[in-house]
């Protein structure tokens, strides 16, 4: 009995393994795992040891599935089933009614289930982050500093709309010296498919450490992707501003001006992202009453199989204007944790 048992148990435990597609290449490789996709004459297959790996159609000579798979053909048929691609199908070109059988190169599309269909017109998606940080000290003093950040994103094929929100407090010997609060929004949109954007833009700040009661601002102006590629886009933004202060001082100040803005991303191989913000916002009346900001950040996963990374960083701000007492730069040097959703 005990050994039917233990027959059954490792029988469950290599079902999962047993269970995967199979992709053989034209230099002899064979790969197990999931194939995700195909789409412009290139398969997109998941393997346990190597994440996600991007192959050229034209290298497969041999392909099964062990699920189900969804294909749009050139000719505009419409499949569905397992697929097997033996060498010589491929090479003959036979079509073969159950399983599929069919050369890659009448593929259009090829999609498993759960993903969207690549036939129909792009959706909007949601996509965001939580961040966390924390840091301490005790012993001739105590110190203690956390932060934490939300930022959500709707994504369409013209448009995106960005949502975020951090809070940041701090205390040292029992005193607090750092309570900082900021929540804002962004919308741009691409004019006629072009690189060319418009925005609109607004924030809501409030901090002690420049003396900083309330900071309303909102904003608009149009964008120019200088370039925008898969790995890496750069960004600039010209437009205006309207923003109203009050200090805990009891000064306040309404300015209208201009806002530049440069925005970097690189994705870094596999592994990493490089972003880089720089902005400038000059008030009109007076040109001595600006705000510069720059924060440049490395996020490096920890884990590759979660959504789960390190993000290491600086960030500098310049208000040409603070409360008696306060300074105008301050500097942060940051480590967070931060979990991203889809």
């Amino acid at each position: 009995m005990t050994r039917k048992l233990l027959f059954l148990l490792s029988c469950c435990l290599l079902l999962p393994l047993l269970k995967a597609d199979r992709l053989v290449l034209d230099d002899g490789s064979v790969l197990k795992g999931t194939l995700k996709s195909l789409t412009d004459g290139t398969l997109v297959f998941s393997t346990g040891f190597a994440g996600e790996l991007k192959i050229a159609a034209s290298k497969v000579v041999s392909l099964e599935t062990d699920a189900p798979v969804e294909i749009a053909t050139q000719a505009g048929q419409r499949l569905q089933g397992r697929m097997e691609l033996p060498a010589q199908e491929a090479q003959a070109g036979k079509s073969l009614p159950a399983p599929l059988s069919l050369p890659l190169q009448e593929v259009k599309y090829l999609w498993t289930d759960g993903m969207e269909d690549p036939t129909l017109p792009p959706r909007r998606k949601w996509d965001g982050e939580f961040s966390l940080d924390l840091a301490g000290k005790t012993g001739n003093s105590e110190k203690f500093n956390g932060g934490a950040g939300a930022l959500a994103t709707l994504a369409g094929p013209v448009d995106k709309l960005k949502l975020h929100a951090n809070a940041a407090y701090g205390r040292e010997d029992h005193n607090t010296n750092t309570k900082k609060y900021l929540a804002g929004v962004d919308y741009e949109h691409k004019l006629l498919d072009t690189p060319t954007t418009w925005f609109v833009n607004g924030e809501l700040e409030q901090q002690t450490t420049s003396g900083l009661r309330l900071r309303q601002e909102i904003g608009a102006g149009f964008g120019y992707y200088l370039f925008e590629r898969p790995e890496s886009s750069l960004r600039l933004r010209l437009g205006l501003s309207a923003k109203a202060r009050k200090f805990t001082d009891g000064s306040h100040n309404d300015a209208m001006g201009g806002q530049v803005g440069l925005h970097y991303e690189r994705n870094i191989q596999e592994w990493g992202k490089l972003v880089t913000d720089l902005t400038f916002q000059p008030a009109f009346e007076n040109f001595h009453d600006y705000r510069a900001l720059h924060e440049s950040s490395l996020d490096i996963p920890l884990v590759f199989q979660y959504p789960l990374s390190l993000r290491l960083g600086i960030s500098n701000e310049y208000n040409s204007r603070v409360a008696k007492g306060s300074e105008r730069m301050e500097t942060n040097y940051f480590a967070k944790m931060v979990f991203k959703w889809k």
